[in-house]
């Protein structure tokens, strides 16, 4: 209520709430959605339903209606952004960088808070923090090791899937998935798909990046081929001039600000690498293999576009080079979303991207990376032991950081060998030796982050929550035996990321049901919010009229691939 004052002002009086009144609470657990329900249950067999839906999908304008539909369902599944949690903390903060004294340390605060919502160098979360106290104590991280070594023998494989799979997800979620080393709590994400794998994560380092003439990147001729510009001199020892002020590189010391080279720290190795937008751009031959398709994409439609308007002077390198970049980044959220995720996908109707319609839905918000998103892309089972090319076996220390491999058989024989070989199955007792100490390091960043339990999340997640560990695994009684172990009877002991890995699932789908759904809400409400596929935005002032032209004709990796010099090479995600 409200009264004048006898000066002109207005007061204020309050009254206390009604005794037992209703109080607004956080809706943080949606109500399972059937259609959601039925794609995850049916969605790869031969249902008369799916196979009605298919039939329809061939029909133009149904496609583009059910597949609108579908993620619309798929997305909603879980509450939209802004979530009333994140990874702010009122004491505490990030370490003096470079120097990490202890990344974990810093209080994390367990309500909202004006900071934890707008503030996003915090990492959101979706769900509050485990609640200790009324938990069972969690085993020790060292008894966790055997959930993930690989098993003796050849590993297990995924049945349709390629290492390209494996290779490309590391690629595209290292430009989004970027835990601060020195604060855990923090993020050094744009939180877009951006290509800052080849841009760069801050313009003064695109500025670096480029060749400052009609919107070129750098980039240099090699075994009669286009790469990255090389990041140190001949010999290995010293930054080349023109990128000592990358903000990844220490120009004191004369290499990279992180330590992230490690056991590949070796002259010869450095003399072979690329400079690219990210500090680990260089990490494997299939890694530097992709920054160099869409390095040449890029240039290719910098070069096109310079040619279809020499007599504009408005045309200028800083035009140019916007519309080349747009133009990448929007090829790249196609690939996502009609490529990558129809591949992992099992609904019997592809997804289609189609600009201007998310921004009608209720989940198009404000892109924020969350931990859970980060924790559930800990696919290091799909790693290979050995890349398999040319009938020589390399193990991980001459495929990764290690672009003389790469120059010497080219891109198209790398990506062909990468397309040829099976990946790894998602799950248990399933990781590299090599990678073993990564999955663990994971393991330690959940429980710093106090990550609620598996059952916890398929709620969240509008699913309904198992009642048994044999619920969870299926006929898999060695890895039931094991979970039982470690956490005891009780499915809700079990933490996030072992139980997304222990799930059971169909043959043929590539991870189970929680890990599937957590991608595709993430993938669809980050892609789809991108800026670029604005109604506002998309069309020929963003991209150029030959940008969108290209645009229309890409739905593919391959499709890139193709353009740039590499026909004859297999380019898929399926094993062929």
């Amino acid at each position: 209520m409200t009264e004048q004052t006898a000066s002109g002002r207005i007061a204020q009086t309050y009254r206390k709430p009604r005794p037992g009144a209703r109080r607004r609470r956080n809706s943080l657990y949606p109500k399972p959605n059937p259609i959601i329900a039925w794609i995850a249950s049916k969605g790869t067999t031969k249902s008369i339903l799916s196979m009605l839906l298919a039939g329809f999908a061939k029909i133009g304008f149904l496609h583009r209606l059910i597949s609108e539909g579908l993620v619309n369902a798929v997305t909603s599944c879980a509450v939209a952004r802004p979530l009333p949690f994140s990874m702010w903390g009122p004491t505490g903060g990030a370490h003096p960088h470079p120097t990490i004294i202890n990344p974990q340390a810093g209080s994390i605060a367990n309500y909202p808070s004006w900071p934890g919502l707008v503030d996003r160098t915090y990492s959101g979360r979706r769900l509050p923090i485990r609640d200790e106290k009324k938990s069972r104590p969690l085993p020790e991280l060292d008894r966790l090791r055997d959930l993930f070594v690989r098993q003796q023998g050849e590993p297990e494989f995924c049945p349709r899937s390629s290492i390209l799979l494996c290779f490309f997800a590391q690629w595209f979620t290292d430009s989004f998935l970027r835990t601060d080393p020195t604060d855990y709590r923090k993020n050094t994400s744009n939180h877009e798909i951006d290509l800052c794998q080849i841009y760069g994560l801050c313009e003064s380092d695109t500025r670096i990046l480029r060749a400052g003439e009609r919107g070129l990147l750098r980039s240099e001729i090699r075994n009669g081929a286009e790469y990255p510009a090389r990041l140190f001199e001949p010999g290995g020892m010293v930054v080349a001039a023109e990128f000592r002020g990358l903000s990844y590189i220490d120009s004191a010391r004369n290499n990279y600000v992180n330590d992230v080279l490690k056991d590949f720290d070796k002259p010869e190795r450095r003399e072979q690498l690329h400079a690219t937008g990210l500090e680990r751009g260089n990490s494997t031959i299939v890694y530097s293999a992709l920054n160099t398709v869409f390095l040449r994409e890029h240039n290719r439609l910098a070069r096109e576009i310079h040619e279809d308007n020499r007599n504009d002077p408005s045309f200028d390198d800083d035009r140019i080079f916007e519309l080349a970049r747009n133009t990448n980044i929007a090829m790249l959220l196609k690939v996502i979303i009609e490529d990558y995720i129809n591949h992992l996908a099992p609904t019997p109707v592809p997804f289609l991207l189609d600009v201007g319609k998310a921004e009608r839905q209720d989940w198009y918000r404000t892109n924020r990376i969350s931990v859970e998103f980060d924790l559930l892309y800990r696919w290091h089972s799909l790693t290979p032991d050995t890349f398999r090319l040319n009938n020589d076996p390399l193990p991980h220390d001459r495929f990764r950081f290690s672009n003389a491999v790469l120059e010497q058989e080219g891109v198209g024989a790398i990506l062909t060998a990468a397309s040829s070989q099976s990946a790894g199955r998602i799950g248990l007792h399933n990781t590299p030796d090599f990678l073993v100490d990564a999955d663990l390091a994971a393991m330690r960043k959940s429980r710093f982050w106090k990550m609620r339990g598996y059952n916890e999340y398929r709620c969240a997640f509008g699913m309904k929550p198992l009642k048994s560990i044999t619920d969870l695994v299926g006929d898999d009684k060695a890895a039931g035996r094991m979970l039982a172990g470690l956490y005891g009877d009780d499915i809700d002991n079990i933490e996030l990321l072992p139980g997304m890995l222990a799930e059971t699932r169909g043959k043929t789908e590539v991870m189970g049901e929680l890990m599937m759904r957590m991608v595709a809400v993430d993938a669809f409400s980050q892609a789809l919010t991108n800026p670029l596929l604005s109604g506002n935005v998309y069309g020929e002032e963003a991209f150029s009229g030959l940008g969108l032209d290209w645009l229309d004709c890409t739905s593919k990796l391959a499709h890139i691939a193709m353009r740039n010099g590499l026909d004859d090479a297999l380019v898929s995600f399926r094993k062929a």
